[in-house]
C-alpha cells in the first residue's frame, strides 16, 4: 500500500511538472524575479492530473492483492475466520505432553521472577505429570 502511495505522488508531482507549459528563458537581463511559492500548501489538483496519477500506478502493478486472501500486515486488518478463532481455542485448551517442549504451558517453572529451564525444570515437570497438567 505504501508502494502505491508514494508511486502515485511521484506520477502527480512528475505529471504536474509536464503539465506546465515549456517557456523559452529570456536573457539574463530580462529575467524575472523568482516567485516564492507557499509549500505548506499541496499543489493544485485536477482531476486529469489524478487519472494520469493512478493509470501510472495500475500500470506498474496491474494485479492488485485481493483483500480476501492476504494476511494481516502492520496495516492490514482482516478478521479472522471462525473456524481460524476455534483452532486457535483448541490448540490452547489442549493439554500438553510431558515430553515435549510446552510441557509446562500450564504450569510455568519460576523462582519468583527467575524463569527455571533445562534438566532444573525437573521437579516442575513431575509436579505438572501429578497435578495432571500434562500427559
Amino acid at each position: 500500500m505504501r508502494k502505491i502511495i508514494v508511486a502515485a505522488w511521484l506520477a502527480l508531482v512528475s505529471l504536474a511538472a509536464s503539465a506546465l507549459p515549456q517557456q523559452a528563458t529570456p536573457p539574463l537581463s530580462q529575467q524575472p524575479e523568482p516567485v516564492v511559492r507557499d509549500l505548506s500548501q499541496p499543489p493544485p489538483l485536477s482531476d486529469e492530473l489524478i487519472r494520469q496519477a493512478v493509470r501510472a500506478v495500475v500500470i506498474e502493478d496491474p494485479h492488485p492483492v485481493d483483500p480476501a486472501s492476504r494476511t494481516a500486515g502492520a496495516f492490514g486488518t482482516t478478521s479472522p475466520t471462525v473456524h481460524d478463532k476455534m483452532s486457535a481455542a483448541f490448540e490452547q485448551a489442549k493439554v500438553p505432553d510431558c515430553l515435549h517442549e510446552d510441557a509446562l504451558k500450564l504450569q510455568p517453572a519460576y523462582i519468583g521472577p527467575i524463569a527455571v529451564v533445562g534438566p532444573y525444570s525437573l521437579p516442575w515437570v513431575i509436579s505438572a505429570i501429578i497435578r495432571g497438567k500434562c500427559h
